[in-house]
């Protein structure tokens, strides 16, 4: 209990860099998650498990020691010695020996043993799913804070350039050049970046306090996301491949796997228990009546056990074992196809996804060499500043878009690389 409360205490004070690289955020967070410890906390339950199995085919040993004074009546025992008053004792009785025991044939116990060392190693596996699901959710908590961070600078800069519209708005309505209703639409303009630079910020502040919730460190937003790698650029990679690589490396597939051989196992020690087994016990020490007065003796003894009739029990352990069997065999075959989906989901939304960004940052380009234009025509007094203002709503549905489409491009490599068994591995540096 102490444990526990000093871990989540630890855990609660971690502080966050002032500026957090994804890596660092995945680092924090596969230290601190609480999903990482239940899975710890189920194997270190699995192994005992195990450990307990695993006892039975090994010798066991013990010391036994006692001393005793008593009586006996031999009337009790149907011995009637009238001389006697049907009473012996008191007298002593003293032993002390060692004791050891050993199971020589018991494949039920065999392959029970295995039975739970494939579970172990499932759990363990789970574990390592466990970090790949912890990073994942980071992956995206971290995107979700820069695409944030993003649109608030993106914002900022808009409201600049827009308040340097104003600004020659109204140079030009002094020199009676430009309508007073020119520098209106320009304030107007200016306010509106003004009212969703704010509105960006807060939906920031809000982005790094579920990502510092995320990591399960002290929660604040006295931090920056820094790392706009996190976007990434990779192609996908081929199907086939990934597929294959996804077969070879999903803990969850792998655990999966590991399960069903467990649940193999667990039949066959069942219709093991059938066979006759065979232990042995060897006992050896000092018997008399004090410990002073003793004799050395000692006792080997093998011995063998045959089931013939069990009413019925080990039929009904065979049926439990087989359905468990076809259960974690059901279970591999709906997790195998689920990562074929997941894997060409993922690619193809990287697919998607780069064509997108490169769509959006032809037309971000676009969007701004059409704001430098009619910034130029206003200024020549070719036209009023509509033109600039209406170019300038383009520039910000431009950046916008290329905004949302580099997030859903990290986050389609995100889900690419989990889906692969290889998001810790990707980004943990």
């Amino acid at each position: 209990m102490f444990v526990l409360i000093a871990a989540w205490e630890a855990a609660a004070g971690t502080d966050i860099p002032a500026q957090l690289t994804l890596s660092q955020a995945l680092n924090i967070a596969l230290s601190n998650s609480t999903l990482i410890r239940e899975a710890m906390a189920q194997l270190d339950q699995t192994s005992g498990r195990y450990q307990q199995s695993r006892s039975t085919l090994l010798p066991h040993l013990y010391l036994a020691a006692r001393q005793s004074f008593e009586t006996e009546s031999l009337l009790g025992i149907g011995i009637d010695v009238p001389s006697l008053k049907g009473l012996i004792g008191p007298f002593g009785s003293m032993d002390a020996r060692i004791l050891l025991s050993q199971d020589l044939f018991n494949l039920a116990n065999v392959r029970a043993w295995q039975s739970y060392r494939s579970r172990e190693q499932s759990s363990r596996l789970l574990v390592d799913d466990s970090r790949e699901i912890v990073a994942l959710n980071v992956v995206a908590t971290y995107l979700e804070a820069l695409k944030a961070k993003t649109i608030r600078d993106t914002l900022m800069e808009q409201t600049k350039l827009a308040d340097e519209l104003y600004r020659l708005t109204r140079d030009r309505v002094s020199q009676g050049v430009a309508a007073e209703l020119d520098a209106n639409r320009a304030m107007q303009k200016v306010n509106a970046l003004e009212q969703q630079s704010q509105e960006a910020a807060q939906r920031y502040i809000s982005a790094k306090l579920s990502l510092a919730n995320m990591l399960q460190a002290r929660i604040t937003a006295d931090f920056e996301v820094a790392d706009e790698a996190a976007y990434g650029a990779s192609t996908p990679p081929d199907h086939d491949a990934a597929l294959k690589a996804a077969l070879a490396m999903r803990p969850d597939y792998r655990a999966a796997e590991a399960t069903v051989r467990a649940a193999e196992l667990q039949v066959r020690s069942v219709k093991a228990s059938r066979l006759p087994t065979l232990a042995m016990t060897f006992g050896d020490g000092q018997s008399g009546n004090t410990p002073v007065n003793n004799v050395n003796t000692y006792k080997i003894q093998g011995s063998i056990s045959v089931p013939l009739y069990t009413g019925g029990r080990i039929r009904g352990e065979i049926e439990e074992a087989e359905g468990s069997l076809h259960e974690a065999q059901a279970q591999l075959e709906r997790n195998r196809s689920q990562i074929e989906t997941d894997v060409l989901t993922a690619i193809s939304g990287v697919e998607w996804a780069l064509k997108e960004v490169e769509t959006s940052a032809r037309n971000v380009q676009l969007s701004r060499q059409e704001v430098d234009f009619t910034r130029q025509r206003f200024a020549q007094g070719i036209s009023d500043n509509t033109e600039v203002v209406n170019a300038q709503d383009r520039l910000t549905q431009a950046d916008d878009a290329h905004i949302r489409a580099q997030y859903l491009l990290g986050l389609a490599r995100a889900n690419l690389a989990r889906s692969t068994g290889a998001a810790e591995k990707t980004y943990r540096k």
